[in-house]
């Protein structure tokens, strides 16, 4: 586990994009790190200058590490070449992914299927017969794992036995909403 990714990537508040533009100039998280003031002002607004100075930050990284490690969570950097291609690609790709289960198939073909939490009978049987349906051409479905729509999709492919990629922006150790939802 590399402290200063895990580091860089808690800084969420200045955002995807300042991070990437960080890694541009500076290509590691740890050369950032070891940014002083001046240097910083250079290139961010003073805001952000003392939000990636704040010792907050900083401190306690050998507790997410002792946690990521005994949850068997892995760490995928943007400049992995396991980190998929398409979320690559996008405007503001995370600099960091949080992956538990088999980071293989991250690269295969997908399709997201998102809707409602609050969904009708006939959303949940099209969401769930579609899944099924593209997983079984090997097709990964990718979802929040919320409840509705998403839940519907992860069991189309899950009933299938095939690949279910859940995308959880709160963290893999907070399931939002939490109903009967139970990570393995």
């Amino acid at each position: 586990m590399n402290k200063y990714w895990i580091w860089l990537s808690i800084i969420n508040i200045i955002g995807a994009r300042e991070q990437n533009r960080l890694l541009e100039k500076y290509k590691t998280p740890e050369a950032i790190w070891n940014l002083r003031e001046n240097e910083l002002i250079k290139i961010l607004s003073d805001k952000y200058v003392q939000i990636i100075l704040d010792k907050k930050h900083r401190n306690n990284l050998e507790k997410y590490i002792e946690y990521m490690q005994k949850h068997n969570i892995k760490m995928i950097t943007i400049q992995d070449k396991e980190y998929p291609q398409k979320l690559r690609n996008i405007y503001d790709p995370p600099v960091v992914l949080y992956v538990k289960g088999n980071i293989d198939i991250l690269n295969g073909k997908s399709l997201a299927i998102i809707g409602s939490r609050e969904c009708s009978e006939y959303g949940k049987k099209v969401a769930k017969q579609l899944a099924y349906n593209l997983s079984k051409q090997n097709i990964n479905i990718i979802s929040g794992l919320a409840k509705g729509i998403d839940t519907y999709a992860h069991k189309g492919a899950v009933e299938n036995k095939k690949n279910t990629i859940a995308v959880m922006g709160n963290g893999l150790d907070v399931v939002y909403p939490k109903e009967n939802i139970r990570l393995i």
